[in-house]
């Protein structure tokens, strides 16, 4: 199967927590980032938090997810940076134990 999916529709799928990450994935393998083309905002990271809590997400793809947006050169993180370098190392934050009880 070819993967149509440009690479701003990648990116929004990824950050977006859709339904096509998957494929999404996989199409970001192809695009360069030398250039930032998404923004990270706070109503993005709400949303998955909001999707975590009603338990759609569990907090080891959340954990993932976060540290996909933290090293990807195309995607601004900074307006969310503190917030998704907790997720993205819940040893290192001491957060473990009360993110997996919460919601895993």
């Amino acid at each position: 199967m070819t993967n149509t999916l440009t690479h701003i529709e990648a990116i929004k799928a990824v950050v977006g927590f859709s339904e096509q990450r998957s494929d999404a994935f996989s199409a970001l393998l192809q695009f360069e980032q030398s250039e930032i083309i998404y923004t990270v905002t706070n109503a993005d990271l709400a949303s998955v938090l909001q999707r975590v809590l009603s338990l759609e997400i569990d907090c080891d793809d959340l954990e993932l997810w976060a540290n996909l947006l933290e090293i990807r050169g195309d995607i601004d993180h900074t307006e969310v940076e503190g917030a998704l370098y907790a997720l993205a190392n819940p040893e290192q934050m001491g957060h473990s134990r009360w993110v997996r009880s919460a919601s895993c």
